[in-house]
Formats: C-alpha cells, sequence, structure tokens
C-alpha cells in the first residue's frame, strides 16, 4: 500500500515538474517576442527621428538660404569649406565627396564642381554643412552619432 503511495507521489511530482518545465518555457517564448516588439519599436522610433531631424535640417537650411545667411555655398572651393569648420571633411566625407582617401577631391575646385564630378545632388550636401556650421559656428565638433541597438538575442 506504501509502495503504491509513494508511486502515486512521485508521478504527481512528474506531472508538476512537467508542467513547470511547459510554462517556464512558454514564457521565454513570450519574454522573446516582448523583446522583439521592444526592439522593433524601437527601431521605428529611431528612424522617425532621424527623418525628423533630416526635415528640421532641411527647413534650418531653407530658413537659412531666405534669409541669405548661408555660410557654405556652391561656390565655395573645397579648401575653403575645410577651413571653415573642422568637421567638413567627415561630412563631405559622407557624401564620397573628398575628405576620405578613396574619393579624394582637388581641393581648388568649388563645391558644386566636386558634387557633379561625383554625381550626386548639391542640395543635400548643403544642407549637411550649412547645418554643421549653424549648429556650432565652427568652434566645438559635434558629438558622435547615435550608436544603434543590435537585435542580438542570447539563449542559455
Amino acid at each position: 500500500m506504501l509502495t503504491y503511495l509513494a508511486l502515486g507521489v512521485g508521478l504527481v511530482s512528474l506531472w508538476l515538474a512537467w508542467r513547470s518545465h511547459r510554462k517556464n518555457a512558454e514564457l521565454r517564448e513570450r519574454i522573446a517576442q516582448v523583446n522583439s516588439r521592444v526592439y522593433h519599436l524601437r527601431r521605428e522610433m529611431e528612424e522617425a527621428q532621424q527623418k525628423a531631424e533630416q526635415e528640421q535640417a532641411k527647413l534650418r537650411f531653407a530658413l537659412l538660404k531666405l534669409q541669405g545667411d548661408l555660410r557654405v555655398t556652391g561656390d565655395m572651393t573645397i579648401g575653403d569649406i575645410y577651413a571653415l569648420h573642422p568637421q567638413s571633411a567627415q561630412v563631405l566625407a559622407g557624401f564620397h565627396i573628398g575628405g576620405c582617401a578613396s574619393c579624394a577631391v582637388d581641393e581648388r575646385l568649388s563645391l558644386a564642381e566636386a558634387v557633379a564630378l561625383s554625381g550626386r545632388e548639391l542640395e543635400p550636401v548643403l544642407v549637411a554643412l550649412n547645418t554643421l556650421v549653424a549648429q556650432n559656428n565652427g568652434n566645438q565638433p559635434l558629438p558622435a552619432d547615435r550608436l544603434k541597438t543590435p537585435n542580438v538575442q542570447l539563449q542559455f
């Protein structure tokens, strides 16, 4: 009789352990889904913020253009732009217009000529350069771009 009681308690214990393991697996799956949703929402929020910042920069550029306060124009030489702000080479390198070893440009060329040679549009380059100059008046470097959070999941 005691043997049957011990067997019954053992079976109930095994069933409870199996049920706990199953609930644990379900909860881990739900946590993974929530983490994935959070990641995607964060990515969407960052993309929306980047679009808003780009639109704001374009509006700031349009305002400067209307006021006639553009510090960087298409007629300026690349050398003059480098002299205007220390980070202008980095901005131009972002557009592959000088500023890096793989896309060297003669510093005597005007910005419009250099942009035309690289097959780019002039306005986005002017927006970026004038935003750079307008944000800190050429006094100090801007902070580095925000780091992207990778979608990495570790399972142990």
